[in-house]
């Protein structure tokens, strides 16, 4: 089973690879993710082993809690709540730095000067950093407990950068105030930079904190899509109650402007129904007597009373958000990548700083020197970007795609989804309609299409076979004949008897029972088969009137969604059990080259298989013979209309029946792909090009940094990252 955890005190990609390690060691535990930017971990487990993960977690340095997994992703960072001791850190920081260096700026009173009175420049900046200090203790706390815990983390990096500051500047203190006033030992001091330091990381992690409730914005408005009260009809009057009150025996009440509470259907009335905030769909859809309506939709026409079908958290709605929630605690293989350099980068970093520090002091630079070089190593040098580069581009994906109608279930599909170069389609219900319709007709010479109309709307219309039903439809408002009795005979058709005449209308097996030449219309039945359609014949009691050719069709968007995947290199197959006249027909309309019909479904899943060798592949079916396929390809994508099973089996939901979304699909894979591979560039090479002049590498060419420099550097590579991320939320 699944639980979902509230991890507390993680700072970067090093403190998550720790807790990951940490949890994955407990017995009893199958696999675990720990999300950085949710501060959340999804844990695979046997039943039991719950406290054992608590006390996994403290052991590593941290601390964590058992929670659902709506609340791991709807939780905010605590940073981007608290203002007010990144304020006054700022403003002391600002202070100190005035003391320090304000006199080659701004007008600067003479006692403040160093060389006046050094034990009072040194008093007053160590007094102004304590409060500094107090108001950023997290730091320290987190960073000493993983250094005891043997597993350095970006709070350690921050601790021992702005601790040694401060600390050896209040030993220059000391020595003024022991040994007597010196200039030259107190002009030392790095007071300003251990407080900004602090400050600046402060800001950093609240901008951070601030970018990263961003990317969950799309989720938290799918939540908030569920009313807090819902109209109700108890004992003959209207009621308000409130939406988690709601049972399946009750009778809601729904006007315009309502938010659908619930799953339901409609048992009297009329509704005009926006479904875009959970399909993606622009325009209003009508609902009549008898319609299915989706918790989350916005009635913005008419009135109706719904039955409800599913309440609470089996609303498709919950299911959503659900889903999308425990695919943002999922991880992408190519975060991986960040896992195996986190691991071991802090420690690196360690290393690098006391390198750096003693090749300052072995070429003759003095302590402070050497100090300032190491002091920049170890603050610029924080993992954090490269451990927001993959999941803040995966929370993004995920809320963009469900904003979309789009439900991804894993990071690993949306990756994966990235790269498909191939799809292959089932035929009936995915890129057909699903429901069969009247494609042609004709009468034989000597009738007309009068006649014809009515005789097979007066029969048809009575029958709710899917033929009949077409030829039903397609009929419809044709005056029916006068006092017909009707009969069936199963599995061939339908009699009509009338005052002056009788019709029988069916296949051609009821023509032949009844003595009835078919020759004339040989020609319309080769050009039927070619296209895969059933005809149903009508006749008198001793001549043939005409037939109706039957056939399933493209949905709307199937030739523009083929066309457009082929104009991005994404080659489009169809796999069908149908006929290879139906098959090659739907796929002649739609541009289909490659065309595999008569398939079982276990024949689908082979081809899949053996497809899915050469490149990799999606597979888009919405039926339950599709279960195989969909599990054997790379990417499964099951219709939003399809069986439950269908459904379950696939990687990806598409919650309409809109072909064109399969394109957003892909498009959105790619384009995240894009966003995490710049992402994890600028992290990687961030660090690649800071540490070394951190170190003073290039101060023979007059390029160095200060810590306050290192710290600001620090806090704008991971603001980057998460910002780069962002900018998926403006996918079209």
């Amino acid at each position: 089973m699944k639980k979902n955890f509230k991890v507390f005190g993680m700072m970067c990609a090093a403190c998550a690879a720790h807790v990951e390690h940490a949890v994955a060691a407990v017995d009893g535990v199958q696999s675990v993710a720990v999300s950085l930017l949710t501060n959340s971990m999804q844990v695979e487990l046997t039943e039991g082993v719950e406290d054992a993960i608590l006390r996994a977690v403290k052991h590593a340095g941290y601390s964590a809690e058992e929670m659902n997994t709506a609340q791991a992703v709807m939780s905010e960072p605590t940073q981007s709540r608290r203002l007010w001791p990144l304020i006054t850190s700022l403003i002391l920081s600002a202070l100190v730095m005035y003391i320090e260096m304000g006199h080659m700026l701004f007008p600067y009173p003479s006692w403040l000067h160093v060389s006046a009175h050094p034990t009072l420049y040194l008093l007053l900046q160590l007094l102004l950093t304590i409060p500094i200090v107090l108001l950023n203790y997290r730091y320290f706390v987190g960073g000493t407990r993983s250094l005891l815990a043997r597993s350095p983390n970006m709070d350690s990096l921050i601790a021992l950068g702005a601790g040694t500051a401060i600390l050896y500047s209040t030993v220059l203190f000391f020595i003024c105030l022991i040994g007597g006033p010196s200039a030259d030992v107190a002009a030392r001091s790095g007071f300003s930079s251990g407080g900004m330091i602090l400050s600046l990381v402060t800001l950093g992690k609240t901008l951070e904190g601030r970018a990263k409730d961003k990317t969950a914005d799309a989720i938290r408005a799918l939540a908030e899509l569920t009313p807090d009260t819902v109209t109700v009809l108890r004992d003959g009057a209207e009621m308000a109650i409130r939406t988690s009150e709601l049972s399946l025996t009750d009778e809601l009440v729904l006007k315009a402007g309502d938010r659908i509470p619930c799953d339901g259907t409609l048992l009297s009335g009329h509704l005009s129904v926006d479904e875009s905030a959970v399909t993606g769909e622009s325009l209003p859809i009508e609902k009549a007597e008898g319609a299915s309506v989706t918790s989350g939709c916005m009635v913005t026409d008419g009135a109706a009373r719904i039955r409800p079908t599913a309440v609470g958290e089996e609303t498709s709605l919950s299911q959503t958000i659900r889903m999308v929630s425990e695919a943002s605690a999922t991880k992408a293989p190519i975060a991986k990548l960040a896992d195996r350099v986190s691991s071991f980068f802090v420690p690196a970093v360690l290393g690098i700083a006391c390198v750096t520090f003693l090749l300052w002091l072995l070429i003759g630079r003095d302590l402070t020197v050497a100090l300032t070089y190491a002091i920049n190593v170890l603050v610029i040098s924080c993992p954090c970007a490269l451990g927001l580069a993959t999941p803040t581009a995966i929370m993004c994906a995920m809320g963009k795609g469900a904003q979309l109608g789009v439900l991804i279930k894993h990071a690993e599909a949306l990756e994966t989804v990235g790269r498909i170069r191939r799809v292959a389609f089932d035929k009936t219900g995915t890129l057909t309609t699903g429901h069969m319709s009247v494609c042609d007709h004709i009468t034989v010479d000597g009738y007309t299409d009068d006649l014809l109309f009515r005789v097979a709307y007066t029969v048809e219309s009575r029958s709710t076979h899917p033929v009949a039903c077409a030829v039903a439809r397609f009929t419809e408002g044709t005056e029916e004949l006068a006092d017909a009795r009707i009969s069936t005979l199963a599995g061939k058709g339908m009699f009509a008897k009338c005052a002056d005449e009788a019709y029988a209308v069916g296949n051609l097996s009821l023509m032949e029972d009844c003595d009835i030449d078919t020759d004339a219309l040989a020609s319309f039945r080769r050009k039927a088969d070619a296209r895969g359609a059933s005809l149903v014949y009508v006749a008198s009691t001793d001549a043939l009137i005409g037939a109706f050719a039957v056939a399933d069709t493209p949905k709307e968007d199937s030739l523009c969604a083929i066309e457009e995947l082929r104009r991005i290199g994404v080659e489009a197959l169809m796999l069908t059990g149908d006929t290879e006249a139906a098959a090659s027909h739907i796929a002649d309309q739609l541009h289909i080259t490659s065309v595999h019909a008569t398939l079982t479904p276990e024949q689908k899943g082979e081809r899949i298989q053996s497809l899915a060798k050469e490149a990799p592949i999606a597979m888009v079916g919405d039926g339950i013979n599709d279960c195989l396929p969909l599990v054997a390809a790379d990417v499964g994508v099951a219709m939003g209309a399809g069986s439950d099973v269908a459904i379950e089996s696939c990687d990806v939901v598409l919650r309409s029946d809109r072909m064109m979304d399969v394109v957003r699909l892909i498009r959105l894979g790619r384009f995240t792909l894009r966003k995490i591979r710049q992402n994890l560039f600028w992290a990687l090479i961030y660090n690649t090009i800071c540490i070394p002049v951190a170190a003073g590498a290039f101060a023979f060419l007059g390029v160095t940094l200060t810590p306050m420099m290192a710290s600001a550097a620090m806090a704008i590579s991971s603001l980057t990252v998460v910002t780069n991320a962002l900018t998926i939320k403006r996918f079209k």
